[in-house]
């Protein structure tokens, strides 16, 4: 039985003889549609035409080789019905030279088949990634060298405004940024040349007439708009029967002026009505007995009209039109340099190129271009017309996604020059989410507003139909596009004709019977719709509940809420079965987690999965260079190269080629600490080879029962061997390893990389190690991945081990990194997780969408020059003298349209998540305050009349995130679609169920157990019960900061005040009723004393800073503090300058002055000092001291002479790293004052001498250690309190 295609599908097959544009909606069959048409054109019995006569580019390899299977398969399939026909027998051999191909590829064969008209050598190859950016770095910076050496004023200039610090790191990346943009236009050159003299504007009129400022003022024109129907809305509020009607004249004054502003068109008449703008006061509501929400309501909507005329004001009228064009002019020299920095590296660059005989992708479209083109006239030239001759249609799949470049030369073998319309192009607009390739929508918009639905020679055909999605989805899709698709944003106005319709077939839900009862079609309707409905999952961010819990990490609460998600699909979730057609339950691999960004987030979505038992699988394009694997062989390719390297020295020796233990390293070091460690190292295993003549050491070992009682003597290291075993074992590996290193040094000349490295591998067995490894399989592929690679490198023009480990470093330095191996195969039962970009042209039964959330990426509007093709270059004004910088209107106003299409970007983006769901659609997200949130969002809908209608501009054009898109959208439809806030405590009882579930696992295992051999369970006990005997030294750390000792010994302090209080069990719970004033009271309190953290930084920072000796008043020096930004001005807030002032005029403070004058005063003086555990126990700080230690945990089973050896070994040999600052000491005659500034809020002395004196004797001790050669005692510790205003002495 044949397809049944709809009318539209057949149009698109029968239609010949024309241009036309196929809007295809997401699932709407077109590939399908496609290759019928090829089908159809070449069987064609009046007019069959040969496949090799058809050019049909595809937007991807993977697409053409599809495309050229489905051709192949259909004309197989019309042999069967035909056999023998000559025609179709032709078509099957020629399918395999037929031009079915990416744009990449036809360019290529293009210039393979022409390259003499261009001067081009014929064995060019296509450079290699790595090849091409070590190249553009190496021009680049010669170029730059170049203008050093002669540098112009104009040059000069150029790196003094936009180099920042001592990097020019700023120019590489502008220059680059530039070159590349330039590089998606046919010709590159005259794109850059044609924005020279942008910003040479005389007076208001040219700034008015400015073509990037055009779209600035219409979409400020636009806001003004929206602030009109706020206002509208406010007045219509003050008109209703309990609305506040006292605000009506200033609501209507209000709206006259923005009616007015609304009519402005020109930038400058803004400029000047919106500098002049004042408000009337609001009457007062003194005696108002209406509905309150009201009066608040017509407030906030006044205020949030306001607030937007305000931004406006700040960010676009920010001084007057003749000051923008002085900045733009004197901004215009600098546009001028970069162009000419970027057009000379563009020549550099090719030359280096043609010199090495490499060509970049973009450099194929080019010569392509002008093999085809002419550049002077634009005209085709004679093989253009040799291709028009060839090809009866061309065919372009994915037309959305074309540029510029592409667009040329297509149109260039056309035969539209002939008046013959013979250009097929099918696409979506709605899915162009390739804006950072520098695809140009617009050129499909431009078709399709004039491209006609009717009959004509340039026809429109609009695929509506989705054969991918249940109805469900579709709704769903559709209603949120209906609000926030337009074409003021987006471009597209999604509206009937652009909407998804239903037309594939699903099976009907089976129902649920109930015992004795018939379910109603309605009732099974209403469950089938419950089933499939799409849903809206948020959690809180805010929630109390999720401090200090492992939820608080934004990435880990949502990982968590779709594992409950996933884990409930599971059991209740039906999709249908692709081979069967009938309902199953869903399994692992029907569903697939969507993120707008793999970074950050996948991993710690496979990490929650899979902790929660979800079988979680992603593909990311990064963290290659970081696996083990890949480091250990790298670190031992850099050793070969140049052995004088400590990094890789250490990594190589402690890696399993050749298995050195840390202390046998620490031995091999200690051999001589005067020299380096790669010296030391060499230099032992160069005597030890040449001591042991070429022979290997005998492996000698300590007779165990003899030496016993010496070596209870001796003591022994964390694997019970004497020193001198592990010295001989060290010595003996070295050596080892030094023999096979030796052997494989002498194969670096000769050896091509990728060998080297399968005999590194071989020799030294770590390709098999690392196969026994955990995830072997994907460890010993990325290794192979980095075969490959040293294969393909030596193909380019670097050569050798040295340039070979110069290009692996030169990768990571410039963030060229690759993604691991994929082991997961197509069929297996896990859940994926993929970008949004990598599932577009799929389709998956279960679609979640994660990271709802998640702010989108504005980076490119805020870097130091925005490109825009049409608007085109924006700069920041720099006056690199006078150290100036501030944006030109140029440079906000095409940023301001970047923003805008990168909305437009994030739109399309979102429409392709959506539209993968073939049966359930779930969106997830975090939200501060969610609650809130949809309740303001509630209100907008509810007060918005136009439900029919998008929202408002200033909702779509201010979204920061998908969610303020999507929450609005959905809301103002209700309840239609279910919205979820997770709550915190739904997280925690979920992880209850899921442990009790594990506990019933684990008492079936525990009968297992128990039925075990008693002997072999007795010998298993005695294994584990061993200890590790230098347990204590695991727990206790090496380096501490006073502040942790502290907190350590008041936590143990408070500990132990609990044990002797009444226990929590026998506490009677007590609710306090407290009057709503004194709570508000208290609120404050707390909220001010969050902030005593930041008080007691401010004040330490200014007494840190503080002139002594000066005659200045506090309030001088603190001014001249936040003048030469030592403090902020919010610090400065925070100290009280009287408290300052006493203190500097007491007796303490005379003292200081005097010390200073003589040079003997210290501030914020950091120390590091090495204690003894014994030192430590005398301060209180001490391992016995805290009650996790290894005596306790043991205690029931160590004999007291085990215990006091281990101390005595502790005591004798280790030392504990104590690191601290000294707020202040000074120096007098007869010893040192110590001073500690606190700003804790105390009620009386005492409580800070407890806090604190055990530390401050501490710091004295350290004092004097380090004045111990000059004989100086601390005499004095004081305390001086900012709370309680009082010196405290010690």
């Amino acid at each position: 039985m044949g397809v049944s295609w709809t009318t539209e599908q057949q149009q698109v097959i029968d239609l010949r003889n024309r241009n036309i544009l196929v809007s295809a909606a997401a699932g709407s069959g077109k590939t399908a549609v496609l290759v019928e048409r090829i089908v159809k054109i070449i069987t064609d019995k009046n007019h069959p035409v040969d496949i090799d006569h058809l050019l049909i580019v595809t937007f991807t390899n993977a697409a053409a080789a599809e495309m050229r299977e489905r051709i192949g398969n259909a004309i197989e399939k019309a042999l069967d019905e035909q056999p023998g026909d000559e025609h179709l027998l032709r078509q099957l051999t020629l399918i395999h030279n037929a031009q079915i191909t990416t744009i990449d590829s036809f360019c290529l064969y293009v210039v393979r088949n022409h390259f003499h008209e261009i001067d081009l050598e014929p064995n060019f190859r296509i450079g290699d990634e790595g090849e091409l950016k070590l190249l553009r770095e190496d021009v680049l910076g010669k170029v730059l060298e170049q203008n050093y050496e002669e540098p112009s004023e104009a040059f000069s200039d150029f790196v003094e405004g936009y180099a920042s610090g001592r990097t020019d790191a700023a120019l590489n990346e502008m220059i680059l940024q530039l070159y590349e943009f330039s590089r998606s236009y046919p010709w590159p050159e005259k794109w850059l040349d044609s924005f020279v003299g942008i910003y040479r504007i005389e007076n208001r009129e040219e700034l008015d007439r400015a073509e990037w400022l055009a779209p600035l003022t219409q979409n400020i024109r636009f806001v003004l708009k929206d602030c009109e129907q706020l206002l509208k809305q406010a007045l219509a509020v003050t008109q209703q029967d309990d609305g506040p009607d006292m605000y009506e004249k200033a609501v209507r004054s209000d709206l006259e002026k923005y009616e007015s502003l609304s009519k402005l068109t020109s930038f400058c008449e803004l400029s000047v009505a919106l500098s002049d703008i004042k408000y009337d006061r609001l009457a007062s509501s003194r005696g108002f007995e209406g509905d309150p929400d009201k009066l608040e309501l017509v407030k906030s909507l006044r205020e949030q009209a306001k607030d937007v005329v305000k931004k406006l004001c700040k960010q676009y009228f920010f001084c007057s039109p003749e000051m923008m064009i002085e900045q733009l002019e004197r901004t215009e020299p600098m546009l001028e340099e970069v162009v000419r920095l970027t057009k000379q590296f563009a020549d550099e660059f090719a030359a280096a190129k043609r010199r090495k005989n490499l060509v970049d992708f973009h450099d194929v479209e080019h010569f392509a271009l002008q093999i085809l083109v002419d550049e002077e006239t634009e005209k085709a030239k004679k093989t253009a017309e040799e291709f028009r001759d060839t090809f009866e249609e061309i065919m372009i799949d994915e037309y959305q996604d074309s540029n510029e470049v592409q667009e040329t030369l297509l149109r260039s073998i056309s035969r539209e020059e002939r008046g013959e319309n013979n250009i097929f192009m099918v696409g979506d607009v709605k899915q162009s989410i390739y804006r950072f390739r520098l695809a140009r929508p617009e050129l499909f918009m431009k078709k399709y507003d004039s491209y006609s639905l009717e009959e004509s020679t340039t026809q429109r055909i609009d695929l509506h139909k989705n054969f991918r999605s249940r109805e469900e989805v579709l709704t769903c899709t559709n209603d949120i596009f209906y609000k926030i698709m337009a074409r003021s944003l987006g471009n597209v106005e999604y509206d009937a004709e652009a909407a998804l319709y239903p037309g594939a077939s699903y099976p009907a839900i089976e129902m649920k019977k109930t015992a004795g009862k018939e379910e109603t079609a309605e009732e099974q309707t209403k469950q089938s719709i419950a089933d499939f409905t799409p849903e809206i999952l948020l959690a809180d961010s805010n929630d109390e509940l999720l401090e200090d819990t492992e939820f608080s990490d934004k990435k880990t609460l949502e990982a968590k809420i779709v594992a409950e998600e996933i884990r409930h699909l599971m059991k209740t979730q039906p999709v249908t079965d692709k081979a069967t057609g009938e309902l199953r339950a869903a399994r692992y691999s029907d569903i697939v987690i969507l993120l707008r960004s793999l970074s950050g987030w996948a991993d710690s979505l496979v990490e929650v999965l899979n902790g929660n038992g979800i079988p979680a699988h992603t593909v990311s394009s990064t963290g290659y260079f970081s696996t083990v694997e890949v480091q250990t062989v790298l670190s031992m390719l850099r050793l070969l190269d140049n052995p004088r390297q400590d990094i890789p020295m250490a990594a190589v020796l402690r890696s399993p080629m050749a298995g050195l233990t840390d202390e046998e390293l620490a031995v091999l070091r200690l051999e001589d600490g005067s020299v380096p460690f790669h010296e030391a190292v060499l230099e032992l295993a160069e005597g030890l080879y040449e001591e042991d003549g070429q022979k290997e050491i005998s492996d000698s070992e300590a007779d165990s029962e003899a030496d016993s009682e010496a070596d209870q003597k001796q003591g022994r290291n964390a694997d019970g061997k004497k020193e001198d075993d592990i010295e001989t074992t060290a010595h003996r590996k070295l050596l080892k390893f030094y023999k096979k290193y030796r052997q494989l040094r002498q194969l670096v000349p000769d050896t091509p990389i990728h060998e080297l490295i399968e005999i590194i591998l071989r020799e030294t067995g770590y390709g098999h190690y690392v196969a026994a490894m955990p995830a072997g399989s994907r460890r010993t592929a990325n290794l192979n991945m980095l075969l490959e690679k040293a294969a393909a490198y030596e193909k380019t023009s670097y050569k050798g081990l040295f340039h070979f480990v110069r290009y692996i470093d030169e990768l990571q330095k410039y963030d060229v990194d690759f993604g691991e191996a994929d082991m997961v195969g197509e069929n297996e039962d896990v859940v994926r997780i993929m970008s949004i970009h990598k599932s577009k042209g799929l389709e998956f039964p279960i679609v979640i969408v994660s990271g709802m959330g998640k702010n989108f990426n504005k980076q490119d509007t805020r870097s130091k020059m925005v490109l825009h093709p049409e608007l085109g270059i924006g700069l920041d004004y720099m006056d690199g003298k006078k150290r100036i910088k501030s944006p030109t209107i140029a440079k906000k106003a095409i940023a301001k349209q970047i923003e805008l299409e990168n909305l437009g970007e994030e739109l399309r983006v979102l429409y392709v998540a959506l539209t993968r769901a073939k049966e359930k659609l779930i969106l997830t997200g975090t939200l501060k305050d969610a609650a809130e949130k949809l309740e303001f969002y509630r209100q907008q809908a509810n007060l918005s009349k136009a439900a029919d209608r998008p929202l408002s501009y200033l909702t779509r054009e201010g979204a920061s995130g998908y969610l303020d898109w999507i929450l609005p959208a959905v809301l103002s439809y209700g309840d239609k679609y279910p919205v979820r806030i997770v709550e915190a405590a739904e997280l925690v009882l979920d992880e209850v169920e899921n442990q009790l579930e594990q506990n019933e696992d684990l008492t079936e295992r525990i009968e297992e157990i128990e039925a075990a051999d008693t002997q072999l369970v007795g010998q298993l006990k005695q294994r584990f019960l061993q200890r590790y005997p230098y347990q204590v030294d695991v727990l206790r750390k090496n380096k501490y900061s006073v502040s942790e000792l502290k907190h350590r010994a008041m936590r143990e302090r408070f500990e132990a005040e609990q044990e002797e209080t009444v226990p929590a069990f026998l506490e009677e719970p007590v609710t306090p009723t407290i009057p709503l004033f004194i709570q508000r009271e208290e609120s404050v309190e707390q909220e001010t004393a969050n902030r005593g953290a930041l008080r007691g930084t401010a004040v330490h920072r200014v007494m840190e800073c503080y002139d002594f000796a000066s005659e200045k008043s506090v309030q001088e020096q603190m001014e001249a503090m936040e003048k030469e930004e030592k403090i902020t001005a919010d610090m400065r807030a925070l100290v009280k300058e009287q408290t300052v002032a006493d203190f500097v005029s007491s007796e303490t403070g005379k003292r200081m002055a005097l010390a200073q004058r003589g040079g003997a005063l210290y501030r914020e003086k950091p120390f590091v000092m090495g204690f003894t555990e014994e030192e430590l126990e005398n301060y209180g700080f001490g391992a016995d001291s805290n009650t996790d230690s290894c005596e306790n945990i043991y205690k029931k089973t160590d004999s007291d002479q085990e215990k006091e050896e281990q101390k005595r070994i502790r005591h004798e040999e280790d030392l504990t790293l104590i690191q601290g600052i000294i707020d202040v000491f000074w120096i007098e005659k007869d010893g040192i004052v110590l001073l500690d500034y606190k700003t804790d809020r105390v009620q009386q002395a005492k409580e800070l001498i407890d806090r604190y004196e055990t530390q401050l004797k501490l710091y004295a001790d350290a004092l004097e250690r380090v004045f111990g050669a000059r004989k100086l005692k601390v005499k004095e510790i004081l305390i001086y309190s900012f709370s309680l205003e009082q010196l405290i002495t010690l």
